[in-house]
């Protein structure tokens, strides 16, 4: 796990976005919901997850391959360190009763930054 994420412990959503003044830099926040709600899936193994990813053209600075799904992670951060060394981008959100909107917004915004050819 990269060490950046190690000391992120309580947390909903994590972003892992590219960081604007530096090349090859990332950008990583995270963030507890304001009215959690009720968990939804998930497992013994992890809670479930909406999971937003994209690798971005550099020569562009346009999103691509932007991809939503869900998923039960044992280990978000594990996971984040894994698409970060591929270079890939997005977020982790805890899938709740009122996850929806912030993962709606999120994907709404990052659709609009796609390359579209």
């Amino acid at each position: 796990m990269l060490d950046s994420l190690k000391e992120i412990v309580d947390y909903d959503t994590i972003f892992f976005t590219p960081h604007s003044e530096e090349d090859n830099m990332v950008n990583i926040e995270f963030s507890k919901y304001k009215n959690t709600g009720e968990k939804l899936g998930g497992s013994e193994l992890g809670d479930n997850f909406d999971i937003i990813v994209f690798r971005l053209d550099d020569e562009e600075d346009l999103v691509i391959d932007l991809d939503r799904f869900e998923g039960i992670l044992i280990e978000p951060r594990e996971y984040i360190s894994r698409m970060i060394k591929s270079d890939w981008y997005g977020m982790v959100s805890r899938k709740t009763t009122t996850s929806d909107k912030i993962v709606d917004g999120v994907f709404d915004s990052w659709t609009k930054l796609q390359y579209n050819s």
